[in-house]
C-alpha cells in the first residue's frame, strides 16, 4: 500500500481512482489507512462478498490482486508481488484526460 501510496501522483495524471479492499474491518481498515497516511481509499469487506465476487477469496483473506477496470470492464490483472508494484498498475492504466 505505502508503494500505491507514493505513486499517487501518476494515478492522478492519469485520472485513475486508486482503492484498496480487505477482508479487515472499517476500524481496523480506518487505522491501517490513517497509520500510512494514504491518499486514497481503503474499503471494508469483512464478509468476503467483493473478494468472493472477483475471485480471490482464500478463506480468512483474500489474495494480493490487483485489477485495473476501464468503463466497468477488468483490463489488467496483477497478481502477487505484481500485485504491489505501482509501476505496473500505472502502466496497465490508459491515459484518461479529467473532464472540464
Amino acid at each position: 500500500m505505502s508503494g500505491l501510496r507514493d505513486a499517487a501522483s501518476r494515478f492522478a495524471d492519469k485520472n485513475a481512482q486508486v482503492l484498496g479492499v480487505s477482508r479487515d474491518n472499517l476500524e481496523t481498515q480506518k487505522r491501517f489507512a490513517e497509520s500510512l497516511k494514504l491518499p486514497f481509499p481503503l474499503l471494508a469487506d469483512p464478509t468476503g462478498a467483493a473478494a468472493k465476487a472477483f475471485g480471490v477469496d482464500a478463506g480468512e483473506y483474500a489474495k494480493r490482486v490487483t485489477f485495473v477496470i476501464e468503463d466497468g470492464t477488468i483490463t489488467k490483472v496483477l497478481e502477487g508481488k505484481d500485485a504491489m508494484d505501482p509501476a505496473g498498475t500505472a502502466d496497465a492504466c490508459p491515459l484518461r484526460h479529467k473532464k472540464a
